[in-house]
């Protein structure tokens, strides 16, 4: 009699254990924390492509010189474009249907402004040190800010005034204009420095358009990262055939060492890009083009150990001053 007693109280305390497990607020408590869990590994795996991104997009800047001083910008445009080509078996087709003119407009306005950066770096880079190009056109937050600012009429704060003054000054430092800086050297390799500057700043503004042109994209639900890099690709090989025609400079690499250089231009340069829109998937733009903005500091160190650049000062109180600002508008965010 003891014994059907304890089984039947056994049995309620299973049941019951059953009851509290099964309790809905339990199971919510599992689901959210397992939501909570997953969404931070979502993070972490964003920012493991951005780590991945700027040592890509550092790699590419410095490539897109190196190729442009051995074969010219012209040959640089066209293998790095060649390699952005294959990308159109990859975009979606279907969704092109609901594109209207305006959004083919936009996507081919990133396709020339994509190349137009990559003809300024890449023709800087015959005049000015890498570094310089780089922290130049890569300076994209901010200006971007501004832009959007006057294309789109998106709100621009104080603190986004005073940190975009904050840049231009930076800009100054790296540029180095003779009229505020008449003592400073001349470099024999690099001679013509106002024009290496202006070229970079028109690096500097197809990198900030081409940043834009997706965020109009995006409002319009017509996003597809394949498409657009494509896009650029077609119109790089156009341009650079285009140029060749009136260009009697145009060569083919002729050694194993030109060879390494173009093929790495183009997988470092089609890497580079998925890393970027891989990266956007878990993380917002500005803090995406923010890191990426790190490649400044890796292109520098490689002409400080690699070449026979020396420090700067001014120089590198510009680069500092970039970043500084760049990453204090990344905090307030």
């Amino acid at each position: 009699m003891a014994s059907i007693q304890a089984d039947e109280e056994l049995n309620k305390g299973l049941l019951s254990s059953d009851r509290e497990t099964a309790d809905p607020k339990t199971i919510g408590r599992v689901t959210d924390y397992v939501r909570n869990l997953l969404t931070s590994c979502s993070c972490r795996y964003g920012y493991l492509w951005i780590a991945v991104g700027i040592f890509l997009q550092a790699g590419q800047m410095t490539l897109i010189g190196e190729a442009s001083n051995m074969l010219g910008v012209g040959q640089a445009v066209f293998v790095r474009s060649c390699f952005y080509v294959t990308l159109i078996f990859f975009v979606k087709w279907g969704d092109l249907a609901e594109y209207g003119w305006r959004e083919i407009a936009i996507v081919m306005c990133f396709g020339v402004t994509d190349v137009l950066m990559v003809v300024g770096v890449g023709a800087a880079n015959l005049f000015i040190w890498n570094g310089d190009v780089t922290a130049i056109a890569l300076n994209i937050p901010l200006p971007s800010i501004v832009l959007a600012w006057l294309l789109f009429s998106e709100p621009i704060y104080k603190i986004d005034i005073v940190l975009v003054l904050v840049n231009a000054c930076g800009l100054i430092f790296v540029s180095e204009p003779s009229f505020l800086f008449p003592a400073s050297k001349i470099d024999p390799d690099h001679h013509n420095t106002a024009l290496g500057v202006i070229l970079a700043f028109l690096g500097l503004f197809g990198a900030v358009t081409a940043t834009l042109t997706p965020r109009a994209l995006a409002h319009r639900d017509a996003y597809d990262p394949c498409l657009m890099a494509s896009m650029a690709g077609m119109v790089g090989i156009i341009m650079s055939i285009g140029a060749s025609a009136v260009s009697p400079q145009w060569t083919l690499p002729m050694d194993t060492e030109e060879w390494v250089v173009v093929i790495a231009l183009g997988v470092v340069s089609v890497s580079a890009t998925y890393s970027y829109v891989k990266a956007l998937e878990s993380e917002n733009v500005m803090t995406v083009a923010v890191m990426i903005t790190l490649a400044i500091l890796l292109v520098n160190l490689y002409d400080f150990i690699f070449t026979d650049r020396k420090p700067e000062l001014p120089k590198l109180l510009g680069v500092a001053l970039i970043l500084g600002s760049t990453i204090c508008k990344s905090i307030s965010c």
